[in-house]
Parts: structure tokens; sequence; C-alpha cells
């Protein structure tokens, strides 16, 4: 392939005349090769999942719940989005995008998916083109792995090759706006690399962007998502701590946060999704091998962790105590990691589910966006769900569930003995789900509801 000068392509990128090519049309690779097409660039959209590809090219996104994304998506797909899973469309790039996971693996991070993308992003893009990553990288990958894979190739970064890492940092649910908006770094190790990274991304960003080098980037997506499980952990901290107490944490929760400097999260059932469950520990990970093993991030991660386990036995022990001993019938509504997000990845709902399982339960799963069991029986439908259900357990904030009826709800069990209402989510009061009949337990007062609920009404 012939040679890009760096003030061609610097040309080419301000006319957005630059070819692009993104592996990976994930959460992250669609949108962003979508937009980067809106802004006017010609790019082609890789994945090696061809049926992914192929529904792509019918029209259809596995990412249906994202505003915009669908018609986004049938707009320029016609026009200057191409999806492809033939490598021949990306020979020629003048900017390769690498857009892949970077999952945990049983010793450490895995980035073999982001070595092997790398290694089709050599050989896709012209000599003096742009490769940007934005799969998450574990501290010190940038120096210490991707930049000896592209030199072993025989390639000089920032000369042969400029090279960026742009850590993607948008959140399922409002990916495109948030993709556009929210602040961007840029991690680079020559002015020239940064410099076109930045006309890139300036053509679709419309919030801040900064350079900085890889190493800060690296490190600032990873603080990023530890500080968002710390957070998390600290509200579920409080709430074990309220259910011991035997005070409720939704009203202590109300009036702490009331002081100006405090604003405590919700309280759930655990911590999900493919970035806040692993990131934490790819930071403690690279810290250790260093030599310190951090204390607060490593216990925060734990104590999620614990979160599903410790419900899943509160909601044994309640089931068991009015089941005179035995294992019960429970419906779980949700199985996402997060509400109106069509994302199972990494749910606290699936140990969740395996756990009342192990325990000799019978589980049925209902969720409106994804179908999944976890081990127990998925049920298409709500009715079906919780129908003869000695309890029920509301484990994701759904919009559709924040507005069901209850007193229809208990009704739908159609079973005259006492059916507990477990809410994960801290989405009814106890006042409304005890009018409706139920036996009302949750996250951060079960310890009271326990007590209530062993007490078997009098016949």
């Amino acid at each position: 392939m012939k040679r890009v000068i760096f003030e061609d392509l610097e040309t080419a990128l301000r006319a957005k005349e630059a070819k692009i090519s993104v592996i990976g049309q994930g959460y992250i690779g669609l949108p962003t090769s979508l937009l980067m097409a809106r802004a006017g660039f010609s790019v082609y959209g890789y994945d090696i999942n061809q049926t992914l590809i192929k529904e792509l090219l019918d029209g259809k996104t596995r990412l249906n719940s994202e505003k915009g994304m669908k018609e986004l998506l049938n707009e320029l797909k016609d026009r200057n989005y191409v999806p492809t899973s033939d490598l021949d469309d990306l020979y020629g790039s003048d900017v390769v995008l690498i857009a892949v996971p970077t999952p945990k693996g049983n010793n450490g991070p895995d980035i073999s998916m982001v070595l092997e993308a790398l290694d089709t992003a050599l050989k896709a893009v012209r000599r003096g083109g742009l490769i940007v990553i934005e799969s998450t990288l574990p501290p010190r990958t940038f120096y210490d792995v991707i930049i000896p894979q592209i030199e072993k190739r025989g390639f000089k970064v920032g000369e042969d090759i400029y090279l960026t890492y742009c850590p993607e940092r948008a959140l399922p649910g409002n990916l495109l706006h948030e993709i556009v908006h929210n602040f961007r770094v840029i991690g680079a190790i020559d002015e020239r690399s940064a410099q076109l990274a930045k006309l890139l991304y300036g053509s679709f960003v419309k919030g801040g962007i900064e350079v900085t080098d890889p190493l800060t980037a690296e490190m600032v997506k990873l603080v990023e998502n530890s500080y968002r499980d710390l957070n998390i952990a600290f509200a579920n901290e409080v709430a074990r701590i309220c259910e011991v107490m035997g005070v409720d944490v939704k009203k202590v929760r109300e009036l702490a946060n009331r002081h100006p400097r405090v604003n405590i999260l919700i309280p759930g059932i655990g911590v999900g999704g493919s970035c806040l469950t692993k990131d934490p520990l790819f930071l403690y990970w690279a810290s250790e091998e260093r030599g310190y093993s951090p204390k607060l991030i490593k216990r925060a991660r734990d104590l999620n962790l614990e979160m599903p386990y410790h419900y899943a036995q509160i909601l044994d022990e309640v089931v068991r105590g009015l089941n005179g001993g035995d294992g019960g019938t429970i419906a779980v509504l949700g199985a996402t990691y997060k509400g109106d997000v069509p994302d199972p990845r990494e749910s606290p709902v699936e140990p969740f589910v395996k756990e009342l399982v192990k325990r000799g339960h019978i589980v049925r799963i209902y969720d409106p966006l994804v179908r999944v069991s976890f081990g127990g029986e998925y049920v298409p439908n709500l009715v079906g769900a919780v129908k003869g259900a000695n309890a029920i357990a509301f484990v994701t904030d759904h919009s559709e569930f924040k507005l069901i009826d209850l007193t229809k709800l208990r009704k739908a069990v159609n079973r005259s003995e006492p059916v507990i209402l477990f809410d994960g989510r801290m989405l009814f009061t106890p006042e409304e789900a005890e009018r409706a009949g139920f036996i009302y337990i949750s996250v951060g007062r079960s310890t009271i509801g326990l007590e209530k609920a062993l007490v078997r009404p009098e016949i």
C-alpha cells in the first residue's frame, strides 16, 4: 500500500475524506462508527461475527434500546457506513479504530482480542496512517505491549504509524449522547499522533478533548470506574449496617444526602456490566504487580460481589420460614445489570439466581428486554412468571417494573398463602407493598422484614 504523507492525512481528516475502519461493532464500535459517518467520513464497520454484520446490513441493531441508534444506522448504512466481515474492505485505511472487549481472565486481564485486532489493523492501515485504541487497556499495556508489537512488525511509532489511546467513556442506555458530549482523553507519545486524533474526535465530539501521555490515559479510565464501584460499595455497606441495626436505609440515605457535600447512591443487589466489574481489578492487579496491594479498591469489589449471595440467603431463609422449611417458587423480575438496558453481561442477577437454585428453589425469570435464564426457567411474560410464586424479587429497575400496580400483581400470583416481595432496587415503599397484600423485605431493611415475615398470621 502506498504511504500516506502526514500533511495529506491531516488534510483528509479536516476535509472528512479519510477512509476509516472500526474493528468491533458492539456497544462502542457501532455508535462510534455511525457518529464518524454522520460527520462525513467513509466508515467501514468490521466485525468477525458474520451474523451481526448481516443484521447491520439489514438495518437491524442489537442496541435497539439506545435512543436514535436504529434510525442513524438506517440513515447511513446505504451511504457512507459499510458493515463488513471482509478484511479486504479494510485495506488502505487512513485510520483504524479498535473497539473490541478486554475481559478479565482467570489470572488477570485478557488482552488477546486487542492484540488480534491490532494485527488486523496493521494489515489494513496505510503506512503513515493512524491507529486509535478505544478498548480498555491495563496500565502500561500501551508502552509494554502495544508499541513493541507494532515495532516487531517493522513499523516505528510516530513515523510509520501514528498511534493513540482514547478510552471509551460512555454509559449504556445513552450511548450516542455520551460519546458526543462526554469529555475525552487522548493518550499519545508524539505530537503528530495527538494532532491527528484530535482532528478525528473533534469532528464529532462536542465535549472537551485533552491530550496526555498513554499511561495517564490508561489510569484515568480505570480510576473513573473504580471510583464508581467504590461509591456503590459504600452505599451497599451502609445498607448492610442498616439491616443489622434495624433502621431503614432509605430514610438514612435521604436525610444524609441533605448535607450539601454528601451524595450516597442507591444500594442494590450488586454491580454488573462489563466495565465496573473488571476495571477496578485491572487497576488492583497492575499495582499489586509493582509492589503495592490496594486495600480499598479490592475490598469494595469484594463487597459488591458478595451482595447477590447475601440477598439470596435472606430470601431463602424467609421463604423457608413461611413454607415449613421447604424451598419454594421464586419469580425473579429482571435479568440485566441496569434498568432499561438489554445487557445481561456480568449481571448480579446471575449469581443471585444460581444461588437460589443451589439452595433448592424453583426460580422463574422474566425480563422484558432479554431472554436469559441463568440456570432458572425463563418465562416470556410477567403473569406466567409470578403465578403461584412464594416470592417475587425485583432485581432490575426497568421503567416497566416501576409502573407495576402491586395490587394487580398480587392478584396475578393467585395464591392465598403469604407472598413475599423482595425489593432489590428500592422501587417501592413498604406501605404500598403491604397494602397490596405482600410481605415486604428489601435492601437495607431486610432484618426488620425478616422478623415480620417469619411470624405466620393466625388463621
